[in-house]
Order: structure tokens, then sequence, then C-alpha cells
């Protein structure tokens, strides 16, 4: 039996766990076995908790690792208050983006700012075969041209400026657009819909796992690019179907991510 608990930030849902309770078992299989909706407990992500130092080891649902993650890292950030590993309001949390640092806001209900870095529009950074930066690139999208920006931040994200993330066609293009073998490793897609200067609201598929309710790292990319292109002011609300994120773009670039964790469940797995 395995000790596991299950958060989400805006809807995005992760299964958590101290890496020493995982010794043993085949990341491979578990991760996928784990996270299935039907015959599993089902989430969109799986976290291991290092704790000496303080490390987050992220996995998309079908068992592939990603540097990062914006919802996730706040539910780890919870997952460790709740479980007594740290008991500050500021702490750093090793990634393979990097260093985090995430600043406990409240903590019921819990809200947490976190510093995520800056954007780096490099094409080797995405893993993608450019000369210069892959903004305002055309991506074929099973046969349809679409203009997007493609750069890391935190992991790679593409952003699609749309008419409505909703709709279902543009959300099957998104599908087509993580796929293209432009993009070596693949790509978090982005669609945004842009409301006001200081308002977006979007949808992301994720590379691993498909159609997510909420991004946190691409939250922050939309808002990166958005304020880039003149479209939206230097701090950003972004609305998702299940909640909001504040995102805010220092002169220096940096980006700081405010949002929610909650714990929705706490037991043992027994797959």
């Amino acid at each position: 039996m395995l000790k596991v608990a299950k958060y989400h930030g805006c809807g995005n849902d992760f299964l958590i766990l101290r890496e020493k309770e995982a010794a043993g078992y085949q990341l491979d299989r578990l991760i996928p076995a784990i996270c299935d909706r039907h015959t599993g407990i089902g989430a969109d992500g799986f976290i291991l908790v290092r704790e000496s130092p303080l490390t987050m080891l992220f996995y998309n649902c079908d068992g592939s690792r990603a540097p990062m993650c914006g919802n996730g890292i706040r539910c780890f950030a919870k997952f460790c208050l709740d479980e007594g590993i740290v008991d500050a309001d500021r702490f750093d949390v090793q990634t393979l983006a990097g260093v985090k640092t995430v600043t406990v806001v409240d903590r019921e209900p819990f809200f947490a700012r976190v510093a995520m870095g800056k954007a780096d529009f490099s094409p080797q950074a995405i893993g993608v075969d450019r000369s210069g930066p892959a903004l305002g690139m055309t991506v074929l999208a099973q046969g349809q041209p679409v203009v997007v920006d493609s750069f890391f931040l935190s992991t790679v994200h593409t952003v699609w400026f749309v008419d409505d993330p909703e709709d279902p066609e543009t959300q099957r293009l998104a599908g087509a657009i993580c796929e293209s073998p432009v993009y070596r490793e693949k790509t978090n897609v982005n669609m945004v819909q842009v409301l006001d200067p200081k308002t977006i609201r979007m949808r992301t598929w994720e590379r691993g796992v498909g159609m997510t309710l909420a991004c946190g790292t691409g939250a922050c990319a939309a808002a990166v690019d958005a304020h880039r292109l003149g479209k939206c002011e230097n701090q950003v609300e972004v609305l998702l179907p299940k909640g909001r994120l504040t995102i805010q773009i220092e002169e220096d670039g940096s980006v700081w991510m405010s949002g929610p964790a909650r714990r929705i469940i706490k037991g043992v797995y027994e797959g």
C-alpha cells in the first residue's frame, strides 16, 4: 500500500507523496496506473517530495518527466506544510527548471506566490531548429497554418492567441501543435483569449497529459507573451474553468505567479 495525497490548483490535480514512500516501485508503471481516472486515483500529474534538499520531482500522468509545474509547486508547498516537512512562510524548492522561491501569503485558505524566473526565447531551450527566437512562427496543425509564439518558461510553452479557447476545434488543433515535429520534445500549447488589458482567458493542451483545466507555467507564458505584444499590462488575471491565477511581470522580466492550492483527499493506494 502506498501513502498518497491528492491536491489541486485551479482544477489541475496531482498525486503527491514523499520520495521514500515510492522506493521499490517502478515509476514508469506506477504513474500511469495510479493517475488513471478509471482504474487508479486519477490525476494530471504525479509529484515526489525529496526532503533534503527540498526538491519537487514532477511527472506527467503518462510517466514522462517535466522540468516544473506552476500549479504543482503550489500543491507541493501546501503538502509540505500539511505534513510538517516545512514550517515557514517562505522557502526554496529545487526543480529541474532551477530553484523556485515560494512565499505563503495565507495558510487557510492556502494561497501562495511563486518566483517563476524569466522567459528564455532561445530556440535551443525549446528544441526547435531555428536561427532565432520561435516568435511569430507558423506551424502546420493537421495541414492548417497556425501562427504561434514558443519559448521556455520553467518548461516548453507555445502561446496561441485565439477567439475562444473552449472551442473543440481549437482544442483539437492545439493537440496537433503539441505533437508537431517542429518541437523535438513536444510542447505545451496555451490557447489564449485576451478579454482586456488586465484579463485573459486560457486553456492548455499539456504534453504528456492532454487538455487540462489549468496550467500555472502556461498562465505565466501567456501573460508574458501578451505583455510582450502590448496586448496586456504587466499584471494579468488569468481566468480558468476552476479558478484564476494572478501573474505579475517585473521590469527585468522576472515572473511571479499567485494562486491557491487545496488538498482533496489523503489515504492509501492499493493498486
